[in-house]
């Protein structure tokens, strides 16, 4: 009953998208945002708005069926990647669960925070999707509405002035510096992710340029990388499979390489123990990634809290990331109060 209904909102908006977005209640503006939580969480580790406190937050109703949806989730990333290193946190929550949510999130290019398993829209009154809502730097809801609505962006780029979101000073936008670096260890499908996130600065040659070295360079790893996939799929070895086989879709999507590699990782997910295997193996390596940070963590605490959101990064989901994610958030605090 509940989907038919926010069905029926969601049609009645897109019938009245030719000339205006059908008028949504604002009973939450000025007031407190209600918590948020999701069984599982794609681009990131679990989030919470009590530890974004600080930040301001996107929060984002929708779902997969969802026309309107599908027509503002490119403005969402477009926003995502203007303003994510200004301080804004933008996440899309679905009660769908993660096995359906996934692979549509991936062919509609969402790099941002995807929460699926949802049942916060409750909380928000929400009766037609899509709907966002604005909170602010104290956790209070400043807008809300359909997020293709003129007066969205514009209220977000006012409450940026107003309130300047926190800004870590460790962790900023991805560099090529970060990208080069993945490279040199051979970290190709890391490479390649933050290759997809770099925005190349406006004017700059040197850095349009080297961007295009990059993404020359890993198309050109990607046979072999596959081939690394095969040898493991042989040996049996089905976490290091999964890993060179995903790399291979993020190093040269749409190339004949991609397809095989898709193909591949379709037959790994169907198997319910290799399945097992692989998130296991993505456990194992976590947990050691974070034991060996921790491990260093007195030698130099700038770079383990880089580090430490890096891992979040690439292992969301896993209880070593959300632990990475915690305790790089409490030494960036505690930096942070020392320097006060």
């Amino acid at each position: 009953m509940r989907r038919l209904g926010i069905l029926v909102s969601v049609l009645v908006a897109t019938m009245a998208s030719g000339v205006a977005y059908a008028a949504e209640a604002s009973a939450l503006v000025g007031k407190a945002a209600p918590e948020v939580s999701a069984q599982d969480w794609l681009n990131s580790p679990p989030l919470a708005l009590q530890a974004l406190r600080g930040k301001i937050v996107i929060v984002e109703f929708w779902a997969t069926w969802c026309p309107p949806c599908r027509k503002s989730i490119p403005h969402l990333i477009e926003l995502y990647k203007k303003f994510s290193g200004q301080g804004v946190v933008i996440m899309g929550l679905t009660d769908e669960p993660k096995a359906k949510v996934e692979p549509f999130a991936k062919d509609m290019g969402m790099i941002y925070p995807v929460g699926c398993g949802s049942k916060s829209s409750g909380a928000y009154g929400v009766t037609g999707i899509p709907h966002a809502a604005i909170v602010d730097t104290a956790g209070n809801v400043v807008w809300e509405g359909h997020p293709m609505q003129p007066d969205f962006e514009s209220t977000l780029e006012a409450q940026i002035k107003k309130t300047p979101p926190k800004v870590s000073q460790v962790k900023g936008p991805t560099s090529l510096e970060d990208i080069a670096a993945a490279m040199q260890k051979a970290q190709f499908g890391r490479a390649a992710s933050l290759l997809a996130k770099f925005q190349v600065p406006e004017g700059d040659t040197a850095a349009k340029n080297q961007t295009a070295r990059i993404r020359k360079a890993l198309v050109a790893q990607a046979p072999a990388r596959l081939a690394q996939g095969e040898k493991s799929l042989a040996a049996k070895e089905y976490y290091k499979a999964s890993e060179a086989f995903q790399d291979v879709t993020l190093m040269a999507p749409d190339s004949a390489q991609a397809k095989k590699a898709e193909a591949r990782l379709k037959e790994l997910q169907a198997d319910e123990k290799i399945k097992a295997e692989v998130e296991q193996g993505r456990e194992k390596t976590a947990d050691a990634l974070l034991s060996d940070i921790l491990n260093r963590e007195k030698v130099n605490p700038a770079a383990t809290i880089k580090a430490l959101e890096d891992l979040a990064e690439r292992f969301p989901n896993t209880k070593a990331g959300a632990a990475a994610a915690e305790k790089a958030k409490a030494l960036s605090d505690s930096r942070a109060g020392a320097n006060n």
